[in-house]
């Protein structure tokens, strides 16, 4: 019998179907869930402290852009993270959240492990073969690094 699921949602508009799986095996088992989003700041966001073409520089400006871009970005998570709880709490179910900072396999699989998660539901996008060879896939590292089963949601392509 499952008593901790740990759900990883990412930013994506499908992160609703990745809870929604989570909800279900939640409600069947009767178990606690964790829903998990994690930053890397390795991955382009669209905004940089650099400023210039070829030679770029940081400069005072851009730095305090790029911090306020970042904290709005930790902010719009958690906005995310307790939108999604509430969904889960009005289903009854004991929830807790966590925003973490860091590389998203790595962090997925740490947190399993210390939270002893029995599973893990995270969803897998479709990539260019280029694009996983250079970005890697979350999926695939908690598949072959998870201290627990995982539960892998197909999700559409992304556009290109």
């Amino acid at each position: 019998m499952l008593k901790k699921i740990l759900v990883a949602i990412g930013d994506s508009a499908e992160s609703q179907a990745i809870l929604d799986a989570g909800l279900t095996l939640t409600e069947k088992f009767g178990a606690q869930m964790l829903i998990l989003h994690v930053i890397n700041p390795a991955i382009p966001t669209g905004f940089s402290p650099l400023v210039g073409g070829m030679f770029p520089l940081v400069n005072s400006v851009a730095v305090e852009q790029y911090t306020k871009e970042w904290q709005e970005y930790e902010k719009m998570g958690i906005e995310r993270l307790q939108a999604y709880a509430a969904q889960v709490k009005e289903r009854g179910i004991e929830v807790e959240v966590s925003q973490n900072f860091g590389d998203s396999g790595r962090m997925i699989c740490e947190l399993a492990k210390n939270w002893s998660a029995e599973v893990i539901v995270m969803g897998r996008n479709q990539k260019s073969m280029l694009s996983e060879i250079f970005l890697g896939s979350t999926s695939n590292y908690v598949l072959h690094h998870a201290p627990c089963s995982v539960m892998v949601i197909q999700l559409p392509a992304l556009a290109s």
